[in-house]
């Protein structure tokens, strides 16, 4: 009852963000300006802050696992996607893939891990994350356009990628940053869930009721929200630690990667369809996430 009590705090920031948007309190330029905050600075000093913690060798196998599953995982959906919207023009087939293979994990992902496993199981996500990038900027990108599209140097200009890779240093040496650094880390990385939640609750401003009408899109979500994370529940009659399947299982289970947006508007495809099934697999993640939760 706690965790979904906190998971309930997290959909009324969300609220928030849509009264804002429906009342124009906030407009479409602030809210880019709220993103730009959460990815490029809020996210990551949070994720250096909470890498600064001490290394075990048990520790560093559970994250090399939670790495090489999440990218087998969105593998897996990828082709499998692929496959079933096989019939469909390239530039909505091509979506229609991405918004099925990966998830949300990082704006939504992050919060949901704190409220469900505690703020010590975020080193999880952060390693879930770290192969979502590689796979959306590899895989993701071929399903795009190809083997030219593969651009695995956009990991390069990732301010998360930094972070992970300063994190990860201080993690495996042991090191830690001065007192006052980590001070100032620590509080813009307490934004990052309230503002990542309330600019995900602006963006559903955009949906609406003939949405429903898309078969292929209400596939989507269904193969997002609940048939890909059921797949990683498999896992839990094999060896691996439980920490390491819950995480991948939670961050599997949020909706689609606002990330597929971008890179749609980026490669010339279907830009509206892919802000259509963030937006609409967000607003059914209101549903699914605490159903999801029972099973944790």
């Amino acid at each position: 009852m706690t965790v979904f009590l906190q998971v309930m705090t997290l959909f009324l920031l969300i609220l928030s963000g849509l009264f804002a948007a429906k009342t124009k309190l906030l407009d479409d330029k602030g809210l880019r300006g709220l993103n730009l905050l959460v990815l490029n600075f809020a996210q990551p000093a949070m994720i250096l802050h909470k890498l600064q913690t001490p290394a075990t060798l048990e520790l560093m196998m559970e994250l090399a696992w939670v790495f090489v599953l999440t990218c087998i995982t969105i593998a897996i959906a990828g082709v499998i996607s692929f496959h079933l919207f096989a019939k469909e023009e390239p530039a909505r087939r091509a979506v229609l893939t991405n918004l099925a293979m990966v998830s949300n994990c990082g704006f939504m992902g992050y919060p949901v891990i704190i409220a469900t496993m505690g703020e010590d199981a975020l080193i999880y996500a952060v390693m879930f994350v770290t192969a979502f990038n590689l796979m959306c900027w590899t895989l993701g990108s071929y399903y795009f356009g190809g083997r030219k599209a593969m651009q695995p140097q956009e990991l390069l200009t990732n301010p998360t990628i930094w972070a992970v890779a300063g994190g990860l240093t201080l993690f495996l040496t042991g090191w830690t940053l001065p007192g006052f650094i980590n001070n100032a880390l620590n509080m813009m990385g307490a934004v990052t869930t309230p503002v990542a939640m309330f600019v995900i609750g602006a963006r559903l401003i955009s949906l609406r009721l003939d949405h429903l009408k898309d078969v292929k899109l209400l596939l989507v979500c269904t193969l997002r929200l609940l048939i890909f994370p059921a797949m990683i529940l498999l896992l839990r009659f094999t060896p691996l630690p439980e920490t390491v399947v819950s995480s991948v299982y939670l961050c599997t289970a949020m909706p689609c990667a606002a990330l597929t947006a971008m890179q749609a508007e980026r490669y010339d495809c279907d830009r509206e369809l892919a802000s259509r099934g963030v937006a609409l697999s967000t607003a059914l993640s209101m549903a699914t996430v605490p159903l999801m939760l029972m099973l944790v």
